[in-house]
């Protein structure tokens, strides 16, 4: 029994582990094989429109990691803001006279919610574009040379990292750089290591986000052209019980 179990793969226990099958069906990506292009095509490809005027696959992951990044930003800079203005407040207002309890909790729901804009709005912009830099830094990369690997998080991290302090002179973009490459590096290690263990890919990600805005743009279509269609009915009915008792007219009649 012993033996059995040393011979039994991660896969047998934990089914997330186990290697992927080339001929498995592949349900996100279902496209037919197309013919090898060259980098540059693909960069071409990524940054232009198809027939029904939508952005590629790889540059609506760019967008919702940089929506994505400024929604938690915001939020997160609107709660830190909020708090520290809250105790600022408590602290700073003891001895002030209010001629209510319904004033002085009026004046900081004002306070707060202030705050919590300006919190908002500095960390949310801040977090997406540095995010959006990032992404598509190594988005390009990565579809330029057909794969994903740990130099692409490299050179995004040093890149973003530059550009977050070139406004504070040559020395601090250099340390923003530098800061950009170690923790781009780590990250990149963590992304690659979770790729490996699941076996999957960047583009079997990115088309699964894809499938996933897909799907749920149908459903719109479908629900709207329901509401449209039951809204109507009445409308296109008692249009029809009008036609029958009058006739039809050419128009040069009416």
């Amino acid at each position: 029994m012993l033996r059995c179990l040393a011979r039994c793969r991660p896969a047998f226990i934990i089914p997330l582990f186990r290697d992927r099958n080339e001929n498995d069906y592949n349900l996100i990506n279902t496209q037919a094989a197309k013919p090898p292009e060259t980098g540059w095509e693909r960069i071409k490809n990524m940054y232009t429109l198809n027939e029904m005027d939508e952005v590629s696959i790889e540059l609506h992951t760019v967008i919702q990691s940089t929506l994505g990044a400024s929604v938690i930003g915001a939020c997160f800079g609107g709660f830190v803001h909020s708090r520290n203005a809250y105790v600022y407040f408590i602290e700073n207002n003891q001895a002030t006279i209010f001629t209510s309890t319904r004033q002085a909790q009026k004046k900081l729901q004002d306070y707060v919610t202030v705050a919590f804009c300006k919190g908002a709005y500095q960390w949310g912009w801040r977090l997406g574009i540095f995010t959006g830099i990032f992404t598509t830094i190594t988005t390009t990369l990565s579809v330029y040379n057909g794969n994903t690997s740990l130099i692409e998080y490299i050179a995004a991290g040093t890149i973003t990292g530059a550009l977050y302090k070139v406004n504070l002179g040559l020395a601090a973009t250099f340390v923003g750089a530098a800061l950009g490459a170690i923790l781009s590096t780590l990250g990149g290690l963590a992304i690659l290591g979770v790729l490996k263990i699941t076996g999957v890919t960047m583009d079997d990600i990115r088309r699964a986000l894809y499938s996933i805005k897909s799907a749920r743009e149908e459903q719109m279509r479908q629900a709207t052209e329901k509401a449209c269609k039951e809204l109507n009915d009445p409308l296109l009915k008692h249009h029809k019980e009008i036609v029958n008792e009058r006739g039809e007219k050419p128009l040069d009649q009416m």
